[in-house]
């Protein structure tokens, strides 16, 4: 068995000192020497097999390079891209990321956090936070490096925080609509303890009593597919006049479309319906769902950022980073019936 190669071996291959190597492989330090080195470096390192011992740098720095990542549900198609965007930053930069889902309970959310706190990670980034939640007020009572994304507390200013620009993102959308002839709008909100539901829901009122829209609110008891077609089902049930609905996210509308389908209600020809996420494959639904998406890759990215700066600064202050999303038109979107006039 070949023993591991270490860094002395990349500095005698290259024929340049140890400290070179070190700081060449080192982010924070990398740009202490010119970039035609870094390149050099990285390049033997990459061919002789070289990879960081990361015990040893425990050892020095008392860190162990890695993160957990905790969501909410590892089925929801919103999450992934936010999840490629912190792995990739963290990678660029030698950390490990651990990605944990707690099926949006918070007693599994304490369990995950502990088992990623046993393990000694350097920091956590939430994307599973309720308005109270008890997994982020466990980091905050034991000094964790901490950032939610997505999602965030009542209390946001206590921690680094990053989400997209919901109050913008629903005004987006009911101005698609109002732009197409629609004058009744229903919105089937998320859960009122999760803060999206709450904002974008607040959000709604807002703007629709702004533009004179007439509206209706269904409450989902969840962001999923089974929560939609509920509320559909009330929608339905109850001979809403509304021709269009705005949905809490994209799984509410995928649930609310297929109720509608399902009881003959076409889509958009009838009922118009806009998501919330922009969820990777919307486009290839039948019918392509019309949707706000957020920048979710972006998004991943910041907390990240965020988080690596928490690490090193636990007392610098709490950031909230704003990200704005924008409007994807497809076909689950069209002009209201036309309206019959009696002669």
């Amino acid at each position: 068995m070949s023993s591991r190669v270490r860094i002395k071996d990349v500095a005698q291959h290259l024929g340049i000192s140890t400290s070179t190597v070190s700081r060449a492989l080192n982010p924070k330090t990398c740009n202490m020497i010119s970039s035609d080195v870094v390149s050099k470096v990285k390049r033997a390192a990459d061919k002789l097999g070289y990879t960081m011992d990361f015990a040893a740098a425990s050892l020095r720095n008392q860190r162990t390079y890695t993160v957990g990542v905790i969501i909410p549900d590892i089925l929801n198609p919103a999450f992934p891209p936010i999840i490629k965007g912190i792995q990739e930053y963290l990678a660029k930069h030698n950390f490990v990321t651990f990605t944990l889902f707690t099926n949006n309970e918070q007693n599994q959310a304490i369990t995950e956090m502990r088992k990623l706190v046993s393990r000694r990670v350097d920091g956590v980034i939430i994307a599973s936070a309720f308005l109270q939640d008890a997994s982020v007020n466990f980091c905050i009572d034991n000094n964790i490096p901490l950032v939610t994304v997505n999602r965030s507390i009542k209390d946001g200013h206590l921690i680094h925080q990053v989400m997209d620009d919901e109050n913008h993102g629903i005004q987006l959308a009911i101005g698609h609509l109002v732009d197409l002839g629609h004058t009744h709008i229903t919105h089937i909100a998320g859960p009122q303890d999760i803060l999206q539901g709450i904002k974008r829901k607040e959000a709604f009122i807002q703007h629709c009593q702004a533009q004179n829209i007439q509206v209706d609110i269904i409450n989902a008891t969840a962001f999923t597919v089974e929560a939609g077609k509920r509320a559909a089902q009330h929608f339905v049930n109850n001979k809403c006049e509304a021709t269009a609905i705005i949905a809490g996210n994209d799984l509410i509308a995928v649930g609310a479309i297929q109720y509608l389908l399902a009881n003959n209600i076409n889509v958009p020809k009838q009922v118009s319906v806009v998501g919330y996420n922009g969820m990777p494959f919307a486009e290839m639904l039948s019918p392509a769902l019309t949707t706000v998406a957020m920048p979710a890759e972006q998004m991943g990215q910041q907390a990240a950022r965020l988080l690596l700066n928490a690490i090193e600064d636990q007392d610098a202050p709490k950031q909230k980073v704003l990200l704005a999303p924008k409007l994807e038109v497809r076909q689950s979107t069209a002009p209201p019936p036309a309206q019959v006039t009696v002669t």
